[in-house]
């Protein structure tokens, strides 16, 4: 949000302005610590959080406590004949739950779940990958800022962030095909990371967070 040139002009205009209903959300982002803006208000809890269960672990005492909005894909009801031995019992339950649950011990189904959460997160991410992202944009940027005899090219900005440690040894071969290889992809992941730090910034505007392709 910080690198999204909209938001801080809200932020600045006190959250007037075409991300206002964000603002309201998220706040000024501009000068507290990302665990001071996190935990006020418990602020990151109520924005990602995922709310509690609608459906509780137990038995019903009548039909009258059947949920009006349970379906099948989210509730799972099953008649226990108990006059049956509970090991057979147990073996039955566990064949039904191997043909409608798809998570692995100890997790839930994911691809299944729907998140609850207010903001949703639009895919699986390593804070690494988002860490090397914004790295890579922030070099971008400053070196667009410097005068161009001062510029670096993009397969430098891969060297100095050490983004590659083979392809940065080729970069510098005294082979020119290792040299062109090894610059070739530090280019190539420059431009990479970059995309995906310009889509992620761009993005947060729909409060899509984030995305990393």
């Amino acid at each position: 949000m910080r690198r999204n040139q909209d938001y801080l002009d809200c932020c600045a205009s006190g959250g007037k302005g075409r991300l206002s209903d964000l603002y309201k959300d998220f706040g000024d982002v501009r000068d507290k610590e990302f665990r001071v803006w996190w935990q006020e208000d418990r602020r990151g809890a109520r924005l990602f959080g995922e709310q509690q269960l609608e459906v509780k672990f137990k038995e019903l005492e009548s039909s009258a406590e059947w949920g009006a909005g349970w379906t099948k894909d989210k509730v799972m009801v099953v008649a226990f004949p108990l006059a049956v031995g509970k090991r057979r019992l147990m073996g039955e339950i566990r064949k039904l739950l191997d043909k409608r649950h798809t998570g692995k011990q100890g997790r839930p189904a994911l691809a299944k779940v729907e998140s609850t959460a207010r903001y949703k997160l639009s895919r699986n991410y390593t804070t690494a990958n988002l860490e090397t992202a914004l790295n890579v944009y922030d070099k971008w940027v400053e070196n667009n800022a410097k005068p161009k005899s001062e510029q670096i090219k993009q397969w430098e900005i891969g060297v100095e962030l050490k983004l590659n440690k083979l392809a940065i040894k080729d970069a510098y071969s005294g082979l020119k095909q290792d040299r062109a290889v090894g610059r070739n992809l530090l280019g190539a992941l420059v431009k990479r990371y970059l995309t995906q730090a310009q889509k992620t910034i761009k993005s947060l505007e729909l409060g899509v967070f984030p995305v990393v392709k």
